[in-house]
């Protein structure tokens, strides 16, 4: 019963408006103040998936779904540095090159036209791996 209350606490901060229920503005507006940069494609998917009720907000059920989905916090610390290690050049993606370095370590070497299909499997059309893709990937490993 406690850790409900402490949901609905959360959920009462997120819906900055009072309607109870989340807009995609209210949850993006969320992550960000908890230190994820969702990008806009997520948030889409994000809401896609988790607005069962096809409404486009999130009521409390919903929403509790979607906490339950996040990582624990130290577990997000550690994905952050796993995808800080393997984004060696620092700019926030991880890209074709950086991915070709990956396979050669694991004694995988590919071809460019595989190595281009993976990026752009992986990281969608721009072939680059943004962090919340890297977790999206890890979580549903």
């Amino acid at each position: 019963m406690e850790e409900l209350q402490k949901y609905k606490q959360v959920f009462d901060e997120f819906d900055t408006s009072g309607d109870n229920k989340i807009s995609k503005d209210e949850l993006k507006a969320a992550m960000s103040k908890l230190g994820y940069n969702p990008t806009e494609q997520l948030m889409e998917m994000a809401m896609e998936e988790l607005d069962k009720d096809n409404s486009g907000f999130l009521n409390f059920p919903e929403f509790m779904e979607f906490c339950q989905m996040q990582p624990p916090p130290d577990a997000g610390d550690a994905m952050r540095k796993a995808f800080q290690d393997l984004d060696t050049d620092g700019s926030g993606y991880i890209g074709k090159d950086e991915l070709r370095e990956i396979f050669k370590r694991t004694g995988n070497n590919v071809s460019e036209n595989m190595l281009e299909k993976i990026a752009v499997k992986l990281g969608g059309e721009d072939g680059r791996i943004s962090f919340e893709e890297f977790l999206s990937l890890m979580n549903n490993a």
